[in-house]
């Protein structure tokens, strides 16, 4: 009986070998073909980024405060002070001569991100008419919840500032993305103690309290989606930050403007 069992075991032991062969080899051959399809996207890739086809150009970042006195009397009993960080993205469509290559039939902006050390406030991001920035605005319905998508159109118009009431972009990349980041009542029921006290409606207003601008200073990313009118599809990861105090000035002057010209990283990416 054992002779029988003895005489069984090699066979199953080269069927078994054979199993496990028959695995690996299928293995490797699937790995093989998924590297070399992979190596040949890549490579297809590679070969569509060859030469960009839009790129940011500048940008443009504005940071300042705003104080709101609650006080029934206004006698600076009650303010609250907001910052707010006003950003402007130029895209450059890289030739003078417009073709359906170079124009934008859709564009909008996802996966936004906020990070403030300073934990007072609260922060939010809304889009910005471009003949407001600088100014403080507070419009709940610009609001930027998930996405921002814009309104592209191809003429224009003598209702220039009408138009951009709502997200709006010229499908020759003629005006800039506009968004606006506020980090409001970052300190609340602020009171006016002594008599030679001046109360700014700016950034000077940080003069007259205690708070870390490094820790305050925003930074803030996103996504830029663009489909040109071959309906080939672009993006671009935007980093900014926002340095509310730096050796060449400081929110406590009033503003402080910062303008970022070399840009050769933030050439958008074509995915199909």
């Amino acid at each position: 009986m054992k002779w029988k069992n003895n005489k069984l075991i090699l066979p199953i032991l080269c069927f078994i070998i054979l199993v496990i062969l028959y695995i690996d080899n299928n293995y490797i051959f699937k790995k093989i073909k998924l590297e070399k399809k992979c190596n040949e996207s890549i490579l297809r890739i590679a070969e569509m980024n060859n030469e960009p086809t839009f790129k940011i150009s500048k940008i443009i970042k504005y940071s300042s405060a705003e104080t709101i006195d609650n006080s029934l009397k206004q006698d600076l009993q009650d303010i609250n002070i907001h910052q707010y960080s006003d950003l402007a993205i130029y895209i450059d469509n890289m030739s003078d001569e417009l073709t359906e290559k170079n124009t934008v039939k859709e564009l909008y902006l996802d996966n936004f991100k906020i990070n403030v050390k300073y934990k007072k406030g609260s922060q939010e991001l809304y889009y910005k008419n471009p003949f407001d920035i600088s100014k403080f605005r507070l419009i709940d319905e610009n609001k930027i919840k998930d996405t921002l998508k814009y309104n592209i159109i191809h003429t224009n118009d003598e209702n220039t500032e009408n138009i951009y009431s709502n997200p709006t972009f010229y499908t020759d990349c003629s005006n800039p993305i506009t968004i606006e980041f506020v980090n409001q009542n970052i300190v609340s029921n602020y009171k006016v103690t002594k008599n030679n006290e001046i109360i700014s409606s700016d950034g000077r207003i940080f003069n007259n309290i205690d708070i870390n601008l490094e820790e305050l200073s925003p930074k803030i990313s996103f996504m830029i989606h663009i489909k040109n009118n071959l309906d080939e599809e672009y993006i671009c990861n935007v980093l900014c930050d926002f340095d509310l105090e730096t050796s060449e000035g400081s929110i406590k002057s009033g503003y402080i403007i910062q303008i970022t010209n070399d840009l050769s990283q933030y050439n958008f990416f074509r995915i199909k």
